[in-house]
């Protein structure tokens, strides 16, 4: 069931930007930097994005609360006995995106719903992500030192997700459509279709990878 739309979502990051927007002034009153160091914001604002994404699904479904405890769901909608745990991320320095959970919680629970937000360094920019029903054969087991979180298998969770704000490109149809092109043109010579080819036979064989599009909401 779609219980969260792109309206939602962007009233639900105008108040997160709002609320950054204030943590950041308060910070620099007392000499702290708040923006640059990017794990520490995010876990300020995670708590952020449990709280105004209830806010919203609450004008619209009974029972929904944001709690976040270690061991409770990061929102809860009762009408619907939903869960809905809430994750927020930014771009690495190498420019990959990371969606990861616990792998136990996920485990024992056996399927959850998740609300991926990814937010560029300044926190104007955004995607949003929500993915129904993802279980731990979407996720990596986890390696040593990762303390139990697990990454996901981009190519088996996007299957389950609805983009609401930003934009997912499939690289791996992205290129293949390219080489299609290619291949259709008349122009396009022997040596060059056989290489065409091979590179054709390469991106079949590989699974689908992603890169995510973020999206400004002053504008929206």
């Amino acid at each position: 069931m779609h219980y969260l739309d792109r309206k939602q979502s962007f009233d639900a990051l105008r108040n997160m930007r709002t609320f950054h927007d204030e943590c950041n002034e308060l910070f620099l009153k007392h000499g702290f930097d708040f923006v640059h160091n990017l794990g520490r914001r995010n876990i300020v604002m995670s708590q952020a994005q449990e709280k105004f994404f209830a806010q919203v699904l609450a004008t619209k479904y009974s029972g929904v609360s944001a709690d976040g405890r270690t061991g409770e769901p990061d929102i809860t909608i009762r009408e619907l006995s939903k869960e809905l745990e809430c994750k927020l991320t930014t771009r690495g320095a190498s420019g990959s995106i990371d969606f990861n959970t616990d792998y136990k919680t996920l485990a024992k629970k056996g399927s959850i719903d998740y609300l991926y937000v990814i937010a560029d360094p300044e926190f104007a920019e955004f995607a949003v992500l929500f993915f129904e029903g993802l279980t731990i054969d979407d996720f990596r087991v986890p390696s040593n030192g990762s303390r139990g979180k697990a990454q996901m298998y981009k190519h088996k969770g996007m299957k389950k997700c609805r983009v609401l704000v930003g934009k997912a490109i499939n690289n791996r149809e992205k290129y293949l459509q390219s080489i299609r092109k290619s291949l259709a043109d008349p122009a396009t010579s022997s040596g060059k279709r056989r290489a065409l080819q091979k590179r054709w036979n390469h991106w079949k064989k590989t699974p689908a990878s992603y890169s995510y599009t973020l999206e400004k909401i002053d504008a929206n």
